[in-house]
């Protein structure tokens, strides 16, 4: 063999080694380094979404505690739907002290579609003096809970300035289902 054929051979034989040695050591070293940047990078972005979710949480209880008497003054607006005794006793309570004789049919509990809050339906039958009748209606109106009068009907019996006859339907906004 001649010297330029050994040296032919010798880098043949080195490229193959090196081709070899590229292809088993450096090319998944080098995937895996690839691999690991995209892990680190993945995990960076997920630190800087926790902090800026650290930053809205605590900015979210600052104001939340800001506004926190106007939001317990807001649920109070709101029957409680599994015992709703407070507003039926603001309704007897009322009725008694304008010498109003009423009747209540409560509905269910439902949320209807279109409405934001859940509600139930009160159908309320009665009578009195004219002038105890307005005023009856006018407190349910001024009521301290959210309500929405969906029928009103007034019925003379004696005349104007006597006896009268209501009935009407109120849906009353409530917390929960």
């Amino acid at each position: 063999m001649k010297a330029k054929q050994k040296v032919i051979i010798a880098f043949a034989s080195f490229a193959v080694c090196s081709m070899i040695f590229l292809g088993a050591v450096v090319y998944p070293v080098f995937h895996g380094v690839l691999e690991d940047y995209k892990q680190v990078l993945a995990h960076k972005r997920e630190i800087l979404q926790l902090e800026e979710d650290g930053k809205s949480t605590n900015e979210f209880e600052m104001l939340a505690g800001q506004y926190e008497k106007e939001f317990v003054r807001l649920q109070g607006f709101f029957v409680d739907s599994k015992i709703p005794i407070a507003f039926f006793r603001f309704l007897d309570e009322t009725a008694a002290l304008l010498n109003v004789q009423i009747e209540k049919s409560p509905g269910v509990s439902q949320k209807l579609e279109g409405d934001r809050w859940p509600s139930f339906e009160v159908r309320l039958a009665g009578g009195g003096a004219y002038l105890s009748v307005m005023a009856f209606l006018q407190k349910i109106e001024n009521a301290p809970y959210l309500l929405e009068v969906k029928t009103l009907t007034l019925s003379t019996e004696k005349g104007f300035g006597g006896e009268i006859g209501f009935s009407m339907s109120l849906k009353i906004f409530t917390k929960s289902l």
